[in-house]
């Protein structure tokens, strides 16, 4: 199981692993950093045991350690890199994950000195503070599970305005008034520290844990996409992970415990076949290998989940949307995006009745081309599906380009104070 760490400078931090554990698949891409882009070289994929995870968290730990093992060997082997990447980033799921924009302004006494890193520092640490609290006050909402602590998973500046003036470091300007967006996101501590675990008997550095939406969202948005707004949708096999990017930041991301195992298991009972059955059945309704006759059957049975997923989405819209306008572009990954009877419903105007669109709502599905950062060089990377990978890969590029930003540094040694 223990594969040897040799941290050879060059080599060690050249290459890392973008490790995706998600509910019926573990996903690991073997990446080289080439400047500001990333060259995926390896690629593995490895079924979970049908019990390693519940509601998009690890409930079987040592049964994630074994499928991301193989998952891992697999990428190694294909990348031929030697040795193998000892840093990895991990994507982090599930209902009780949280995350929230959080701003503040701070009315400057001397407008005409300029702004220095103290005045930032001290605005950061309120906001993480009050960030903090609100996650705690979320999570102890959920009473159906008990007592949970908040822990901090990531945290980005998203925003920075001076006087109303958007900059991207305010260090050195002069103005009336501060304010700051910071996007953080957090998740229980059994949560985190399973992850950790995991990541430890891999014998990998983890250098990065982030929010799967949150990863596919600032992989896949273009500079118009900024500017417009977006909603970005993933169905994974155990839940939908939403994310909203309005007003040139992404505001709040939300996840609910339907995916695609629910479809499964609906056409395992009307069908009265096993679960794998059912699921391959499910898989060849996606790419239209079914006949006309068994394939209406399959659509009809798969109808039901697909009303109960949109109203789990409007429930998830109506919170970030906090009676706001919502963008009208609906990005979608995932194997759930591929069921045809989930896009055919998200083009009918009736399901965003009540919700406050600018227009009609235009969905359509993520492909591997939105994520500019990154060339394939493998060919296996074609589907909706590769999005979520491949999110967190262009995250751990993101994070060596933010070591290097001066804000970000300050945000930094704000959360080291603080012991986040």
């Amino acid at each position: 199981m223990k594969r040897r760490l040799l941290k050879r400078r060059n080599d060690y931090y050249r290459h890392f692993t973008a490790l995706d554990v998600g509910t019926d698949m573990v996903k690991a891409l073997v990446v080289r950093r080439d400047k500001k882009e990333g060259v995926v070289l390896g690629v593995g994929r490895e079924p979970q045991d049908p019990l390693a995870m519940s509601g998009g968290a690890i409930a079987d730990i040592e049964a994630v350690i074994q499928a991301a093992n193989r998952a891992l060997e697999a990428a190694e082997d294909m990348a031929g890199v030697n040795p193998p990447p000892g840093q990895a980033v991990v994507g982090v799921a599930g209902e009780l994950v949280k995350g929230f924009s959080s701003s503040a302004a701070y009315p400057r006494t001397r407008p005409e000195g300029r702004i220095r890193e103290n005045e930032i520092r001290g605005l950061l640490n309120l906001l993480q503070k009050r960030a903090l609290r609100e996650a705690q006050h979320l999570l102890e909402l959920e009473r159906a599970y008990g007592d949970l602590d908040a822990r901090l998973v990531h945290s980005a500046i998203t925003g920075v305005r001076v006087d109303g003036y958007p900059v991207a470091n305010p260090l050195g300007f002069q103005g009336h008034n501060i304010e700051v967006t910071v996007f953080n996101t957090f998740a229980p501590l059994t949560h985190i520290s399973a992850i950790e675990t995991v990541v430890v008997e891999l014998d990998l550095e983890l250098i990065g844990a982030v929010a799967q939406p949150y990863a596919i969202a600032r992989a896949t948005a273009a500079d118009s996409t900024y500017e417009s707004g977006a909603i970005f949708i993933d169905i994974g096999g155990g839940t939908t992970d939403v994310a909203l990017l309005r007003d040139g930041g992404i505001e709040g991301t939300r996840m609910f415990n339907i995916g695609g195992r629910s479809f499964t298991r609906r056409l395992a009972t009307a069908l009265g076949i096993g679960f794998t059955e059912a699921e391959a059945k499910k898989l060849r309704h996606s790419e239209g290998l079914l006949g006309a006759e068994e394939d209406r059957q399959v659509s009809e049975h798969l109808n039901a989940d697909t009303e109960v997923l949109l109203r789990g989405l409007t429930i998830s819209l109506e919170e970030l949307a906090r009676g706001e306008r919502l963008p009208s572009e609906i990005l979608l990954c995932g194997g759930g995006s591929l069921l045809p009877e989930v896009m055919t419903e998200l083009r009918k105007p009736r399901w965003a009745e009540g919700l406050p669109f600018t227009h009609q709502p235009q969905p359509r599905l993520l492909q591997p081309p939105d994520i500019k950062s990154l060339t394939d060089m493998t060919g296996l990377l074609q589907t909706p599906r590769d999005i979520g990978p491949m999110g967190l890969a262009n995250h751990a590029l993101r994070v060596e380009a933010d070591e290097k930003d001066l804000l970000h540094g300050v945000m930094r040694r704000v959360l080291k104070s603080m012991k986040v």
